[in-house]
Formats: C-alpha cells, sequence, structure tokens
C-alpha cells in the first residue's frame, strides 16, 4: 500500500515574510485540499504535518519523508514559496530519488520552475482526479505522458506540459473531505462559540475578472457550486465531529443568493450551532440585506471583503466590477447586523494618485474593523501582470516568492495595524 506524506510547508524561514508568531494569529484553520485529496484516494496510507501551526524539527522532516513512497507539498502563493522550496531542497538532499508532487495555486503558474528547483510532478488546478492517476503511474514506474493536468520532468531531466484537465463539472461528486487527517488541537478561529475550527467549500471559482486577481484567472472566470443538500452534508459531518468554527473557503461565497438562503435555513432547521467566517463581494451583500440577517442567525459572525479603493475610476481600471456605493452599504448591513468586516485594500494600483492613496488609507480605517492594505504587485497569470509587462512596470524581482522592496513596506503596515487586529480579536470573542 502506498505511503503518501502530505505537508503544508515546515516554516524554515521563520521570519519570512513576517515573523511566524503573526501569521499564527491569522492562520486559524488548515488548508482543505489535503482532507479532499485524501478522501478521494484509496488503498494509500497517509501521513500529514502542517507546518504553519507545527513546530516540526528538520530531523523529524526527514524521518517522515524517508519512510514514505511519495512526497506531496502544498505550494499555495509567492508569500509561502521560499519555505516550500526549503522543503524541497531539503527532502532532495536527505531522500535521493523520492517522488516529489507540488501542487496549488503558486504551482499551477510557475510549473516549470518548480521542476527547475528538483520537483518531479506539479499538478495543475484541480487534483482530486489528476492525483488518482498520477499516483497509480508512479506504483507502476510510469509512463507519464497521458496523464491530464500535469507538468512533469523525465530520466533525461527534459520537462514536459500535458494539457489542461478539465474542471470536474459536478462537485456532489467528490468524496465527503476526510477532516481527521489533521489534529483539531491545533487551529483556531477567533469567533465567541466553543469547539473546533476547520475550512469547507460550498463552491469553486469565481466568474468574475478582476485584473489583479489570479484565483479567478486560475479557475477560468467560472464558479461552480456543490447543492445546498450537499453542502448540509459535510456540515452534518463536521458538526458530529465536534467542529463549531468554519472558514468558507470559497473566493466567492454567497453568490446565487437563493441557494444560500437554503443552506442557512437547513443550517437553522438541523439546530446546527455554527460561527463562520467568508470571502463576499460587496455587491452581495449590498443586494441582499435580508439575506445577510439569515446567514447572522445561521452563524456568520465575519466577513472577508475585497473593498480594493474609496476611488471609483480605481475600481473601473481594476476590472472589479463593482463601486464605492455598493462597498459602503455592505459595510452599513454588515454592522448593523452584527457581523465584523475584514476589508481588503490595495495601495499604489498602477497610475494611482498620492491624493487616491491617502484616500484609501483614510477609507481603510473608515469601512473595515480589520483593514488589511496590501502595496500592489502584480502577479504571473493576471491581466495586471500582461499589462505591468507591456509597460515595463513590472516590480525588480520575478515575483517567483515575493518582491522585497514592496514586502518591507507590506510589514511595516500590516505591524501598524497589529493593534488593531489584536483588539478586532477580543471585539469577536465579547461581542
Amino acid at each position: 500500500m502506498l505511503k503518501v506524506f502530505m505537508i503544508q510547508p515546515v516554516r524554515i524561514y521563520k521570519r519570512w515574510p513576517m515573523p511566524d508568531d503573526f501569521t499564527g494569529l491569522i492562520t486559524g484553520t488548515p488548508t482543505l485540499a489535503f482532507a479532499q485529496l485524501s478522501a478521494q484516494i484509496k488503498d494509500c496510507i497517509f501521513d500529514y504535518v502542517d507546518g504553519t501551526v507545527q513546530d516540526i524539527s528538520l530531523k523529524e522532516l526527514t524521518r517522515r519523508a524517508q519512510v514514505a513512497d511519495v512526497v506531496l507539498i502544498n505550494s499555495h502563493s509567492s508569500i509561502g514559496a521560499i519555505n516550500t522550496e526549503a522543503n524541497v531542497r531539503h527532502i532532495l538532499d536527505t531522500c535521493p530519488g523520492k517522488p516529489i508532487i507540488v501542487g496549488g495555486h503558486h504551482a499551477t503558474v510557475y510549473d516549470f520552475e518548480w521542476l527547475s528547483r528538483g520537483v518531479h510532478f506539479v499538478v495543475r488546478n484541480e487534483g482530486e482526479e489528476t492525483i488518482v492517476e498520477l499516483l497509480d503511474a508512479i506504483k507502476k514506474g510510469g509512463p507519464y505522458d497521458h496523464i491530464e493536468g500535469i507538468s512533469w520532468r523525465d530520466s533525461n531531466r527534459e520537462f514536459h506540459r500535458n494539457p489542461s484537465r478539465a474542471f470536474i463539472k459536478d462537485l456532489d461528486s467528490l468524496a465527503i473531505p476526510n477532516w481527521s487527517i489533521y489534529d483539531k488541537k491545533l487551529y483556531n478561529l477567533p469567533m465567541p462559540i466553543k469547539g473546533y475550527a476547520t475550512t469547507a467549500e460550498t463552491s469553486r471559482g469565481c466568474s468574475y475578472r478582476c485584473k489583479f486577481c489570479a484565483a479567478s484567472e486560475m479557475w477560468g472566470h467560472t464558479q461552480r457550486f456543490k447543492s445546498p443538500e450537499r453542502v448540509l452534508e459535510e456540515l452534518r459531518v463536521l458538526y458530529k465531529l465536534g467542529f463549531r468554527k468554519i472558514w468558507f473557503g470559497d473566493d466567492n461565497f454567497g453568490a446565487d443568493p437563493e441557494r444560500y438562503a437554503e443552506i442557512y435555513e437547513g443550517i437553522l432547521r438541523e439546530g446546527m450551532k455554527f460561527n463562520f467566517m467568508v470571502f463576499i463581494r460587496t455587491d452581495t451583500v449590498a443586494k441582499s440585506p435580508e439575506l445577510i440577517k439569515l446567514a447572522y442567525r445561521a452563524g456568520m459572525r465575519v466577513v472577508l471583503m475585497g473593498i480594493e479603493s474609496p476611488v471609483d475610476r480605481i475600481l473601473a481600471n481594476s476590472g472589479k466590477a463593482n463601486n464605492v456605493d455598493n462597498a459602503r452599504k455592505a459595510v452599513e448591513i454588515l454592522r448593523s447586523t452584527g457581523i465584523f468586516v475584514g476589508g481588503f485594500f490595495i495601495v499604489g494600483y498602477l497610475d494611482e494618485k498620492q491624493e487616491e492613496t491617502d484616500l484609501t488609507f483614510r477609507a481603510a480605517d473608515e469601512m473595515s474593523d480589520y483593514p488589511i492594505i496590501s502595496i500592489f504587485e502584480p502577479r504571473l497569470g493576471t491581466n495586471d501582470f500582461t499589462r505591468a509587462e507591456k509597460d515595463f512596470d513590472l516590480p525588480s524581482s520575478d515575483m517567483f516568492y515575493h518582491n522585497t522592496e514592496s514586502l518591507f513596506q507590506a510589514n511595516f503596515i500590516f505591524w501598524s495595524n497589529i493593534a488593531i487586529f489584536i483588539a478586532s480579536i477580543y471585539f469577536i470573542q465579547n461581542k
């Protein structure tokens, strides 16, 4: 039986891109990817380590990698890429010949770059069907050229990018995620209800075309939904396992209001007591104030919204397909309902003027209970990267990791808000 070692990268560089005591505050749930993959893969023995919340030594990492047949590592973003690479290099040094598979948003965009760093296989986009075929091929020693959705290198170190795999049409067909692989005691979310915290999903993708967004590009500007009954089925499993705090990882939670009304009503009907937090668009909130009240009754306590800018010109330039009036209305609805608002803002967007940047900083304080301010950096695979490349306006780095000049500025902004964040936790817990 194949032994698969799944790794959320161990923090070898503990102060990159920001101190780990800060990331520990905001990383309260595990990635859903490994719960979903381990449920889909049959006849395998799984070992899992979450380096985000576990302090694992390199000696322990080596021991667990050596007894595995295959190592599977998540590369989710440029922020985590340096630690992902450090994990890869360590396993290459201590476990020569061990097949290493990397997947995730970042790996999908930088597939050949990861192969050049020693990875044997990259799983692009969705992994549930791809990983099953890939592990079966690894058991047999190949071949690999027929597996859709992978990039790989052969014994001569030649790189190959197989055709992409079509998105899974029916998300209900997937196995129920195997949340039991996680150590429940390691995770928490700052919400008042007692119980364990984890991650779930109701949909995948986003149909909008924000020019700075890599996630929407990866999903081909589409959004697919699990049925309300399937979502409720998963929530029943979570409830029996003792989970009460849920982070819904959807890129565009709340789309299709009637569908979400069924989910909220089902939670209330079955007496499941949850607190949950979500990513949601401001126009979704602004259009459905009564639905937000229902969501609060069902357990919605924290929302994160991409407000981005208080300047309509910049919103239009970024392809946000939204406006400032919607954002202000959404904030008013959420606050009056009792839901905590985390607002995402971007400064330095392409041709942004200084006075517009100043407005953004002021709006961040006014329009969110916890502002999350990012320095704009175009990401490979986005429309903005193409625009910036055409105008010779790219940062000095290749963005595989993170632009260090902007990173220094971003760290300053993060730490200037740390007091607000801590106060926010107390606000939520005592509300």
